[in-house]
């Protein structure tokens, strides 16, 4: 249920700031995007963690550090495509 309500926030932060984004500060967008990767990277810990449950192929990782390397790969992932669009447009 957690890794459900994770994605929702996320997506929720994504799809506020795509809507008013003419509306929001530059503030507010920064903070929706932390607050939107934070939440996807926990929803991908959550979701590495329960198929290491599933199958038994490995060892659980913890909790706490996968946490800290999904949201790090989802912040520079959405850094990355937030300077592609600027690029392009």
């Amino acid at each position: 249920m957690h890794f459900v309500i994770c994605v929702f926030i996320s997506l929720v932060c994504l799809v506020s700031t795509i809507l008013f984004r003419d509306v929001f500060h530059k503030f507010v967008k920064i903070v929706l995007g932390v607050i939107g990767s934070y939440t996807a990277g926990y929803a991908l810990a959550i979701l590495i963690r329960k198929v290491a449950e599933w199958t038994g192929a490995f060892a659980q990782p913890k909790l706490f550090m996968t946490v800290w390397i999904c949201f790090a790969v989802v912040l520079v992932a959405t850094i990355i495509t937030s300077l592609v669009q600027k690029k392009k447009a």
